[in-house]
């Protein structure tokens, strides 16, 4: 490998958000023979509906064989001009449409505004062409969720999904233009000057990862610095939101294309780049409210990429490699833009897992993976959750359980769980827990934890109604602990479960105290008890004593201070820091140290600086591996799903309010108060959405 200057961070991760599609894939019959099925036939038999704004396909709708919460889909809008008419296109993928009709509901009380059924179809070689006609008492600028219903003579029930406005202007197509215009810019030298007049320049934000770029880095970052890369597709434009004002149209747009440059090797590599734009029309000018570039290297494995001291994962947005490892340490399992890999670090062997094919930020959004765990044989289950890549469940999203063998090189599905949230959600919601332990399954979304039995897909609610806070999971994802009521304020004990095994255990709070847990270093548990006042509102939980116990509840250390409360425990590896109050009066923050473990990773997090491409993402190994084994990488493994594999789920339905923070066309973050949402929205120049879908705020009705 090339000599690099090399940094390393070191993270306590164990679960972490990707995506994926797939390869080839096995279709169970009663025969017992497998067919074999390349995922193009699959994801085919499906229609496929595009939105034209001019010439310009502005949106690719899925469509969806179960009911999904429209409210929580905003991968598309559809604008509506001054002629309320759409020009839409139907790819029939060899359906015999039968049925096509449509829903209007306002995000405000459901309320239904508009129905009706499309008949005009126009067909020619399998597209049909149709005009959807828009109500002419749809409000300008107000947002209202379309369904699109269609029966095939193969598909009884499909269902579109999206959202349409009324902006009142034909701004769309100069909008259009000119997004296209400004990504093309920032590859020629010569046209990138007058680019600097669109962007905001802070010299407080870090300006050497080229996996992202935003409206506040350097012109240099804008122009691709020392990378010199080119297109090598056409640009796909998405359109993904609007806000009107008195004073002009502000459209939100995703473009997405590949790219390829050459490295200082002299090797060509390929990128997925996914620019989000938002343009503001004002008085017939153009200008630029919001920008942000993802720029993921498409990665494979090769000898110029694993050596024996870190693994080079090139240019990506993400900054950290969530990963797994054996519990002998020999195996390690992690994914990349939605490629499953595991890694024999003894044997110097790569096993190719699953292979997404992803060729667009937009196939990574809609269909994600995960790595949940790695057995001391090299076996790995993992996870493909969304948009279902499989014929088997065919317009169904959901998360399906993969069980990889390396023997066999092949990862055959356990369990199939049908939920109506897209992948952006789920991933969001499994971030905080996500294990298979003694074959069962257990899955933290919303406020709740699930359980299924993945032999008999028997399916439970293990914890309902949490609080923000009230559950935490040690470092490996093995062991959970949380305030067994489920609040913040009010438990009188905290449960512990080894979801390896199952087993239960108990932490009782002193009589007249309450207790909360406050999260994990490593495998040590860290909770606080104090003393609550009904009569008192309180906005952290008042912690007397800070304690520390192991994984067998024994106590390793304890920290209180006559007269003194804890709030606001924040924990990184094994520093403990918190604030400290005498009467209601702050006082300085203090810290304290957990040296009680000493569990070493086999593979850490890391990044490198390169001449050329600036910082790139690696996995770094804690001990150099063995010079003289030669690097194996393996072939890519097959992938079969069943329709034998459906779980009866039920999921439990949120009682608090949430809060979803957009910005840049995609998900960013969901919030319980209504203020960190705006505070988060305003950061990223997004908007702040409701249970329900309704806006809440807006960065441009807002902006200055």
């Amino acid at each position: 490998m090339k000599k690099k200057v090399f940094i390393v961070i070191i993270i306590l991760i164990i679960l972490g958000g990707a995506s994926a599609f797939g390869i080839m894939y096995n279709k169970n019959h009663t025969s017992g023979e497998p067919e074999k099925n390349d995922v193009a036939e699959m994801t085919d038999k499906i229609p496929d509906m595009k939105v034209y704004a001019g010439s310009n396909v502005i949106g690719t709708i899925d469509g969806y064989t179960m009911e999904m919460n429209y409210a929580h889909l905003r991968d598309s809008i559809i604008p509506v001009g001054t002629d309320n008419k759409v020009s839409m296109e139907i790819t029939s993928n060899k359906n015999k449409i039968e049925k096509l009709s449509y829903e209007v509901v306002s995000a405000e009380g459901d309320t239904l505004l508009d129905s009706g059924e499309i008949t005009d179809l126009q067909e020619n070689d399998g597209e049909i062409a149709f005009d959807y006609q828009a109500s002419a008492i749809m409000e300008k600028g107000k947002e209202y969720f379309l369904t699109f219903n269609m029966s095939t003579d193969k598909h009884k029930n499909l269902h579109y999904y999206t959202r349409v406005m009324q902006i009142g202007a034909d701004v769309v197509e100069d909008q259009i233009a000119f997004a296209k215009d400004f990504s093309d810019r920032t590859f020629n030298e010569n046209e990138a000057k007058g680019l600097v007049a669109y962007i905001e320049p802070d010299a407080k934000g870090a300006n050497d990862n080229l996996g992202v770029t935003t409206i506040k880095s350097s012109y240099s970052m804008l122009v691709w610095k020392t990378l010199h890369p080119a297109k090598s597709t056409d640009t796909t434009v998405y359109a993904k939101d609007f806000c009107i004002k008195d004073s002009g149209e502000a459209g939100t747009y995703t473009m997405n294309y590949q790219m390829k440059a050459t490295n200082t090797e002299k090797v060509e590599e390929t990128y997925n780049v996914t620019e989000n734009i938002t343009v503001w029309t004002c008085a017939g000018k153009q200008y630029v409210l919001a920008y942000d570039r993802e720029v993921n290297q498409v990665w494979a494995a090769s000898k110029n990429n694993v050596g024996n001291s870190f693994i080079d994962l090139g240019i990506q947005k993400q900054t950290t490699v969530p990963n797994v490892e054996s519990s002998n340490g020999q195996f390690i399992g992690y994914e990349i833009n939605g490629d499953v890999y595991t890694f024999d670090v003894t044997g110097k062997k790569m096993y190719r897992v699953y292979n997404s094919r992803a060729k667009s930020g937009q196939q990574l959004y809609k269909t994600r993976s995960r790595v949940i765990k790695v057995d001391n044989d090299g076996n790995a289950e993992y996870m493909i959750y969304g948009y279902s890549p499989s014929v088997n469940h065919g317009g169904k999203n959901g998360i399906s359980i993969m069980d990889y063998s390396v023997k066999d090189n092949k990862s055959v599905e356990k369990a199939f769980i049908p939920c109506n949230e897209p992948a952006w959600i789920l991933e969001n919601q499994m971030s905080q827990l996500c294990y298979e332990g003694d074959g069962t399954l257990y899955i933290m979304l919303g406020k709740a934890v699930y359980y299924v039995n993945l032999k008999t897909k028997e399916w439970g609610t293990l914890i309902e109604n949490m609080e923000d806070g009230s559950l935490c999971v040690n470092e490996q994802g093995t062991v959970i602990a949380y305030n067994t009521n489920g609040s913040i304020y009010n438990s009188d004990s905290i449960t512990v479960i080894d979801l390896t095994n199952g087993e239960k255990k108990e932490i009782k709070a002193e009589e007249g105290k309450k207790i909360a847990v406050c999260g994990y270093t490593g495998a040590n548990l860290v909770y606080g008890t104090g003393t609550i006042s009904k009569d008192k509102k309180y906005d952290a939980f008042p912690i007397e004593t800070l304690n520390i116990v192991d994984s067998d509840l024994n106590l390793v250390k304890s920290y209180s201070k006559s007269g003194i409360t804890m709030t606001d425990v924040t924990i990184t590896d094994t520093i403990i820091s918190f604030k400290r109050f005498r009467k209601g009066k702050r006082l300085e923050d203090d810290q304290l140290l957990d040296n009680t473990e000493d569990t070493v990773r086999v593979a850490n997090s890391s990044y490198y600086t390169d001449d050329m491409k600036m910082r790139e993402l690696a996995l770094s190994f804690t001990n150099n591996l063995n010079a003289t084994t030669k690097l194996t990488i393996g072939k890519w493994g097959t992938v079969e799903f069943s329709t034998g594999t459906e779980v009866d789920s039920k999921f439990v339905k949120t009682t608090e309010d949430r809060y979803f923070v957009y910005g840049y066309g995609m998900l960013q973050g969901v919030y319980s108060k209504k203020e960190d949402a705006t505070k988060a929205a305003r950061e990223v120049y997004g908007l702040v959405i409701d249970e329900r879908g309704s806006k809440i705020w807006v960065f441009e009705e807002n902006y200055q």
